[in-house]
């Protein structure tokens, strides 16, 4: 087998471990894979707007937050069945960061972050204001049907659709459209120099990871079995932000890996330390200083040593 295929092979190695864990782990350790399959789901999609187009945008939970409460709506409101609620809630997410996208991706730099934060806390404090729709600031409940109820059930449909969906995303990269988003992630003048119309890519990679988002806030509203307007604060918007650097800015992987570190770090320390906080600043602040790549950037430098022991 030749070495290309490596890491497709070691995917499909992970998933099948993955589809395992059901047998192994009782259910607090099941409820804690799939608070990462969203997590990484939702950091991957952020990856994609500010690791490959560099928009850092401080709006991105808001699609996460309407991901969720079109779950809960399409449930709650409207009688409508969560699987179809979970399928409505990427094309909700997606007109809403097409409308975010259309007005803000025009600015540059401070502007852009700016303009994504003020926004952001528009679309909050509509959905807050808008009770009898959304149940203002105490949420919306999700009625979960009961056969979706059981953890191995809600495990699975979460493995799914991460998996799908960072698939699809791997997809996205991995093609023109993927290489011109690399073009303009390296120098967005010479992009536009050669022919690329670098606003309507940054749009275009701006729905696509609001799509993802509101995927991810769709598993996040059936796994908590509500909607809530702390979904949609700038400060989720922090959590992807801070996973794509840990793991590794522009890397596939890194966000899933900085994702994985923050899910278990938060479940174990925050049941065994006073000050968690303190915790997840000590670990930033050591990656920062010995790994600025991120920790994906620790295999590049273990494949490195390895090619230069080879030759």
């Amino acid at each position: 087998m030749t070495r290309p295929y490596a890491p497709i092979l070691a995917c499909i190695a992970g998933v099948a471990l993955l589809a395992a864990m059901p047998l192994i782990l009782p259910a607090t350790y099941l409820y804690l894979l799939v608070g990462l399959f969203v997590m990484a789901l939702f950091a991957s999609s952020y990856n994609l707007v500010f690791g490959m187009t560099g928009l850092l945008s401080f709006c991105h939970a808001t699609f996460y937050g309407a991901g969720a409460y079109t779950v809960a709506i399409a449930a709650s409101r409207l009688g409508l069945p969560v699987l179809l609620g979970l399928v409505l809630a990427p094309l909700c997410a997606g007109v809403l960061a097409a409308a975010i996208g259309w007005i803000s991706v025009r600015t540059k730099g401070i502007q852009f972050a700016m303009l994504t934060l003020a926004l952001g806390q528009l679309v909050y404090t509509v959905v807050v204001r808008q009770y009898r729709l959304t149940g203002g600031d105490d949420g919306l409940p999700i009625a979960v049907p009961d056969w979706l109820s059981p953890v191995t059930t809600l495990y699975y449909l979460a493995l799914c659709v991460c998996v799908l969906c960072l698939a699809g995303l791997w997809r996205v990269l991995h093609s023109p459209f993927g290489e011109a988003l690399a073009a303009i992630r390296q120098n967005a003048e010479r992009a536009r120099f050669i022919g690329i119309n670098v606003v309507a890519y940054q749009r275009a990679a701006f729905v696509i990871a609001g799509m993802l988002a509101g995927v991810a806030g769709g598993l996040r509203g059936i796994e908590q079995q509500a909607a809530y307007p702390a979904l949609l604060t700038w400060t989720q918007s922090a959590e992807p932000l801070l996973m794509t650097l840990a793991g590794g800015l522009t890397t596939f992987f890194g966000p899933i890996i900085g994702a994985a570190l923050f899910v278990v770090l938060n479940f174990f320390v925050t049941a065994s330390f006073e000050y968690p906080l303190l915790v997840f600043g000590v670990v930033m602040l050591l990656i920062v200083l010995f790994l600025p790549g991120g920790v994906a950037s620790l295999f590049s430098r273990v494949r490195l040593v390895r090619g230069a022991s080879e030759t």
